[in-house]
C-alpha cells in the first residue's frame, strides 16, 4: 500500500509539469491556430445563408486590429469551459510565461523570430523581425507592440503580443468559470463525458469523410496537392474543426444531460458527481 501511494505521487509530480506546458501551449498559440479555420468554418455557414466573407475581409478580422477579438474571444470560451471542468488552479497563471517574453522584447531583449509567409499575410509595409525592433526607441518599440498598425499588423503583435492576449484571455475564462459565470450541472456533466466514445464516433468520422470529400476536388484542381505539403495543408484544418465539431457536440451533449439515449451514449452514468441530475442542467 505505501509503495502504491509513493508511485502514486511520483507519477502525480511527473505528470504536473507536463499538464501545465500543455495548457500554457493551448492557452497561448491554441487559439491563434484555431481562429483561422474556425472563422472559415463560420464563413461556410454564412454562405449558405447568403453572406459571403472574401479573404482580403478574413485577414482583415484576424489580424487587421490590434485586439485581435476572434482570438481573445475564443481563448476566453475555451478558458471559461476547460476552467470549469478541470478547476486547476495553475490555469488563473497561464499569462505568467507570455508576459515574461513580451516583457523582454518590450525592454529590447533582441530575440529573433523571422516572419513566416511574409508574401501572403505580412506584406512588407511593415515586417520588422523581433531583433530589429529592439532599435527602436522605448516609445516606439510600445507603439510597435501595442499600437495600431498600418493595415495588418506587425509580426511581432503576432508573435509576441497576441499569445499574451490570448493566455490573458483563457485565464480570465477559467477565473470567470470559477466565480462570475459558473454553471455547475454543465461542468459536472462535461467531467462525465466519455472522450474515447466522443472521438471514436464523432471526431474520427467528421475527419475522414471531409477528407475523403475534400482531398479529390483539391488534387484536381491543385497538383500541388498531391505532396506530402499539400495533403497536410488540407489534413491541418479538418482536424481543427473537427476538434471544434466535436466540442460543439460535447457541450450540446452536456447541456441536454441523460435525458435522451444518445447523450447518455456519451455519459458515464457510473461517475456522476455530486450535483449531477439525469434530467439534465
Amino acid at each position: 500500500m505505501l509503495l502504491g501511494s509513493q508511485w502514486h505521487a511520483r507519477t502525480e509530480i511527473t505528470k504536473a509539469p507536463l499538464l501545465f506546458l500543455t495548457c500554457q501551449s493551448l492557452a497561448a498559440w491554441g487559439p491563434i491556430g484555431a481562429a483561422p479555420w474556425a472563422l472559415f468554418f463560420l464563413a461556410k455557414i454564412v454562405w449558405h445563408l447568403g453572406v459571403q466573407i472574401e479573404f482580403s475581409q478574413a485577414v482583415q478580422i484576424l489580424y487587421g486590429t490590434p485586439y485581435f477579438p476572434v482570438q481573445i474571444g475564443l481563448a476566453l470560451v475555451t478558458g471559461w469551459v476547460l476552467g470549469g471542468v478541470f478547476r486547476q488552479r495553475y490555469m488563473l497563471w497561464l499569462w505568467v510565461i507570455p508576459l515574461l517574453a513580451l516583457s523582454s522584447v518590450a525592454v529590447g531583449f533582441p530575440l529573433t523570430i523571422p516572419a513566416p509567409m511574409e508574401w501572403a499575410v505580412y506584406p512588407p509595409i511593415n515586417h520588422l523581425t523581433i531583433a530589429q525592433c529592439a532599435r527602436l526607441d522605448f516609445l516606439d518599440r510600445m507603439k510597435h507592440l501595442f499600437g495600431w498598425g498600418v493595415g495588418i499588423q506587425p509580426f511581432n503583435q503576432v508573435a509576441v503580443t497576441l499569445p499574451f492576449y490570448s493566455a490573458a484571455a483563457y485565464s480570465l475564462g477559467a477565473l470567470m468559470a470559477h466565480t462570475v459565470a459558473d454553471v455547475p450541472r454543465l461542468f459536472v456533466t462535461m467531467r462525465n463525458l466519455r472522450v474515447k466514445r466522443l472521438i471514436l464516433c464523432v471526431t474520427v468520422p467528421w475527419f475522414c469523410i471531409k477528407v475523403a470529400l475534400n482531398w479529390q476536388p483539391m488534387a484536381v484542381r491543385y497538383p500541388a496537392m498531391r505532396t506530402w505539403s499539400g495533403l497536410l495543408f488540407v489534413l491541418e484544418p479538418v482536424l481543427v474543426i473537427s476538434i471544434l465539431m466535436t466540442s460543439i457536440f460535447a457541450i450540446a451533449v452536456s447541456l441536454a444531460g441523460a435525458r435522451f439515449a444518445m447523450t447518455r451514449f456519451f455519459l458515464d452514468s457510473s461517475n456522476r458527481g455530486p450535483g449531477a441530475d439525469a434530467s439534465g442542467p
